[in-house]
């Protein structure tokens, strides 16, 4: 069961940035870049969304999900499935380095420690990565930045710890909003994996933006998925109850 969901999971590993108004000043280095995406965290309390999931084959719709996606700071995180009918009720909970998974058909509590996994064993990563709490995925990778993409910082990652879930990764990063247009993501052997067009970026929070929809390609050029937003609230006072299991009480 617990292999059903983390395959699940998978196909959300996706990038949920978030990022701060630019200033008139440009940037002239990867570290400088990589700080203005984080800032995010700053101004982001609290979020709560559901997002609708749709994986596509031979150029259609194989596969539609629908997820509640919570997270409240420092660094807690809950996702439910809502739909299909044979998710729905399944839920990931993790508050620190403690993941419990339920499974909703066998009314069961799995318990994980995620200091045993690697980040590539961590799909939902990227979404914790708003959480001032949680490691960068970010840090195992050593950045240079080019000036080759007119209109945008043009960043490439290598891998540079044994945690590195890819051998690198590209980000073509929108100076303005400082959220990636598109992110590359390759193997240790240069092989593109999947590419991620970021859509639909709207102002979430005082100076924060939101990727409203993202698209995946895969190796091909083939779409093979696209996560929509369909409700999102942001700094809404989420109850830290949500992140408690049942039959447990709620830390504040």
């Amino acid at each position: 069961m617990t292999k059903q969901i983390a395959c699940a999971l998978g196909i959300l590993l996706m990038p949920v940035l978030v990022g701060m108004a630019a200033g008139a000043q440009p940037i002239d280095t990867p570290e400088g870049v990589l700080d203005r995406m984080r800032e995010n965290t700053r101004g982001i309390e609290d979020l709560d969304a559901v997002l609708t999931i749709e994986a596509y084959a031979d150029g259609h719709v194989d596969l539609t999900q629908r997820i509640r996606l919570s997270l409240l700071q420092p660094d807690r995180m809950r996702q439910e499935y809502l739909e299909p009918d044979y998710l729905a009720g399944n839920l990931a909970l993790i508050t620190g380095d403690e993941m419990w998974i339920y499974i909703a058909a066998a009314d069961t509590w799995y318990e994980k420690d995620l200091r045993e996994l690697s980040a590539a064993e961590q799909p939902w990563l990227i979404f914790r990565q708003f959480l001032r709490a949680v490691a960068d995925e970010f840090d195992d990778y050593a950045f240079e930045l080019r000036d080759d993409e007119p209109g945008r910082y043009h960043l490439i990652g290598t891998s540079s710890t044994d945690d590195a879930a890819y051998g690198r990764i590209e980000l073509l990063v929108d100076p303005e909003t400082f959220v990636p247009d598109r992110r590359l993501l390759y193997d240790v052997d240069g092989n593109l994996l999947v590419e991620v067009r970021i859509l639909e970026v709207e102002q979430v929070a005082e100076s924060s933006y939101l990727a409203r929809t993202l698209e995946t390609y895969d190796e091909t050029g083939e779409l093979r998925s696209v996560i929509r937003y369909d409700e999102l609230t942001v700094n809404g006072g989420l109850d830290p109850a949500l992140f408690a299991r049942t039959e447990e009480p709620a830390d504040d």
